[in-house]
């Protein structure tokens, strides 16, 4: 920087006077430093919020900053499942209140358990589309790959909505207790632990949606979330020989003691990969739990006619009380994921739906 002339002229004169060089220099650093901070606030305005750079930059006239892009999910099909439900609930119903002479209390608590997972199918369907915003905020998101080549498979479809249904279905679950269990009651220690090892199956299958677990600890996963249940389990241990088997075997019921809690785990893991393993159609995961589910409480319903039994009845009945809200849940995630699909269901609803459908055996003593 140039001196000014006035310490030019007593550099000259061999007199040098040193105040005029302290401000000149103070002024020196004071303009470095101001050329620093503004650099360094455009650098962090850059990193930490990009908006602001429009401050600093000139925005062509003809470019115009727009809005976030909006998804709309397609409208729910409940009309159309709702009609083809029809073909599992009427035998159900049928079967319930006409064909077998259920006890009046046992068919009291299966209709209440019916009513509340019909409010359930309703709060599902409402629940989804406000679940399928929040999961595309964070990038949640998939596409069609069946859909490949068609606009269809350039939509953003939201993924991991089975947490919604997972969600609706353990409320319903927790409230029915309410109606149905008193504080004193046996079944409420196992039906709590059920709903303990659904819970947790069904936060393993959001972590694997989000963080993608192998397939190798896929398999150990529902071993873990079946726990609860294993250890809170105080029913048989025995199972029915296939009669085609007596002859050889020599017995009609085997009593396999620790190892029926080895079979129970292994069955926890079958059922879960099970609905898992066939994702990737639209609506083949939750449409294979709705067939099943059906056919599970049609078998409840005869096997409560058949037996005379009330401990056999009443494990039965325990069985609906879970596979109601399944069925109803499911019908209403269904109609969101039926083709063309506009939400995907995730790991979340098939390790939920398969741990159900577990825990729905398992204490439905089936055998």
């Amino acid at each position: 920087m140039l001196q000014p002339w006035c310490s030019r002229r007593r550099r000259r004169d061999g007199f040098v006077d040193q105040k005029p060089l302290q401000e000149e220099k103070r002024d020196s650093l004071k303009d470095a430093w101001l050329r620093f901070a503004a650099a360094s606030c455009v650098k962090n305005a850059a990193a930490f919020n990009p908006s602001r750079i429009l401050l600093f930059t000139r925005v062509p006239s003809n470019k115009l900053i727009t809005s976030p892009e909006k998804h709309e999910i397609a409208a729910s099909k409940w009309k159309k499942i709702v009609t083809v439900s029809l073909i599992f609930v009427i035998p159900y119903l049928y079967l319930l209140l006409f064909h077998y002479e259920v006890e009046s209390e046992l068919k009291r608590s299966i209709l209440i358990n019916a009513v509340v997972s019909a409010g359930g199918f309703l709060v599902t369907v409402k629940l989804i589309p406000v679940a399928a915003k929040y999961v595309l905020r964070r990038n949640l998101f998939g596409f069609d790959i069946n859909k490949k080549g068609t606009p269809g498979g350039n939509t953003k479809i939201p993924e991991s909505l089975g947490i919604a249904v997972g969600i609706v279905f353990l409320v319903l679950a927790i409230l029915f207790q309410y109606f149905n269990f008193t504080a004193d009651s046996n079944w409420l220690v196992e039906y709590n632990a059920a709903l303990a090892s659904i819970c947790f199956m069904m936060l393993l299958g959001f972590v694997d949606d989000v963080l993608d677990v192998p397939w190798r600890v896929k398999l150990l996963l529902p071993s873990f979330a079946a726990l609860p249940l294993l250890m809170a389990y105080a029913g048989h241990t025995t199972i029915i020989i296939p009669k085609p088997l007596i002859p050889y075997v020599g017995l009609e019921i085997l009593d396999l003691g620790w190892m029926y809690k080895l079979y129970m785990g292994l069955l926890a893991v079958f059922c879960t990969n099970c609905v898992n393993i066939h994702a990737g159609l639209n609506g083949l995961e939750v449409g294979q739990t709705v067939v099943i589910t059906s056919a599970i409480l049609i078998h409840n319903v005869m096997q409560i006619g058949a037996s005379k039994d009330p401990e056999y009845q009443q494990a039965h009945a325990f069985s609906i009380y879970l596979s109601q809200p399944l069925l109803a849940t499911s019908l209403a995630l269904l109609s969101y994921n039926w083709y063309p699909s506009s939400v995907f269901v995730g790991d979340t609803y098939t390790y939920f739906a398969g741990m159900t459908m577990a825990v729905v055996g398992i204490l439905g003593h089936f055998r």
